[in-house]
């Protein structure tokens, strides 16, 4: 799944996706509907075919709290689900995670919804440490949270079962203060951003313990920056003259393509291993979602959002459609 996350002045969107590598939808013959989600101000362009859709949606409503809605199961609407900051459906369906507002007693929480809508409160950790940024492994099998400490600074992760509603808490060093942490495509290892002077990404196990470093790569973009075969990571590689995407071998950390990004606003992240999906705005429009391929060129719509929208801070989250 996608999430993508429209944040005015920052560098990149957060990223969950988890599908399995496809031909670009823009090739096939397939038939359009628009989807209009007027609470968010956003309206999605699918397709027949589509690897995935929108699942949930969530904005801004104030500087501490969001709105988050799920998708119903007609498909054309979005119900709001009170209460909630994320919904984070998993990959293969059947669960959602959701972050509260808030967390009875002593202990941060995640509540995992069943496919029937019963919820389950899982502990995550003691307060007032908090837990954010839902990612599944892309079996939907583990949920992983990043740990922030005063709500801001990441300091660890949180890995979830949400079948027997245990939690394990682990404390990270030397990870970058913003970092959300994702899994690996095998689901094996968990992935952040660190600073050591210079960007790096390391790659962790499931004790805390760095299992690899990938050294000079730049930003991780999204919650899986992992392409979906799982053969490439997109970052955002810095110099002084610009910023631009760098698609990596994920084996070997070699740089495989630089990608002009000059008319991205914010990042989404991988469409499939040939395209990319980004927020761009023409000047004098709002923003659109497209897909890029690896030349920076667009090929496809995948939604509008309103001026007020483009403004504010909405989330989109998308699950794999097959």
């Amino acid at each position: 799944m996608i999430r993508s996350l429209l944040l005015p002045g920052t560098l990149s969107a957060a990223l969950l996706l988890a599908t399995v590598s496809a031909a670009p939808a823009a090739a096939r013959p397939l038939g359009d509907r628009d989807v209009n989600v007027p609470e968010v101000g956003v309206v999605l362009h699918e397709r027949d075919g589509d690897p995935w859709r929108v699942t949930a949606v969530s904005k801004e409503v104030s500087p501490s709290h969001r709105a988050a809605y799920l998708r119903s199961a007609d498909g054309i609407s979005f119900r709001k689900k009170k209460g909630y900051d994320e919904l984070v459906p998993a990959p293969k369906g059947g669960r959602v995670a959701g972050v509260p507002y808030s967390s009875p007693g002593a202990f941060d929480s995640v509540v995992v919804f069943d496919d029937k809508g019963k919820a389950k409160r899982i502990r995550t950790v003691r307060k007032p440490l908090s837990t954010a940024y839902p990612a599944w492994t892309r079996d939907g099998r583990k949920l992983v949270l990043s740990i922030r400490k005063d709500g801001i600074t990441t300091v660890g992760f949180v890995i979830v079962d949400p079948v027997t509603g245990t939690s394990k808490a682990v404390t990270v060093r030397g990870i970058d203060q913003d970092a959300a942490f994702q899994w690996t495509p095998d689901g094996r290892y968990l992935a952040a951003n660190a600073w050591d002077q210079e960007w790096n990404v390391r790659v962790i196990r499931p004790d805390g313990r760095t299992h690899r470093t990938l050294r000079k790569v730049g930003i991780m973009h999204g919650a899986d920056a992992f392409s979906p075969s799982g053969k490439r990571l997109l970052t955002l590689c810095l110099s002084m003259e610009a910023s631009n995407f760098c698609v990596w071998d994920f084996t070997s950390g070699k740089l495989v393509k630089r990608v002009n990004d000059e008319s991205r606003e914010w990042t989404i992240g991988w469409w499939d291993d040939r395209h990319l999906a980004t927020v761009v705005r023409d000047e004098g429009e709002d923003a659109r979602a497209v897909v890029t391929d690896l030349n920076g060129d667009i090929t496809r719509v995948l939604a509008t959002f309103s001026a007020k929208a483009g403004r504010g801070w909405v989330d989109l989250v998308y699950t794999p459609s097959r």
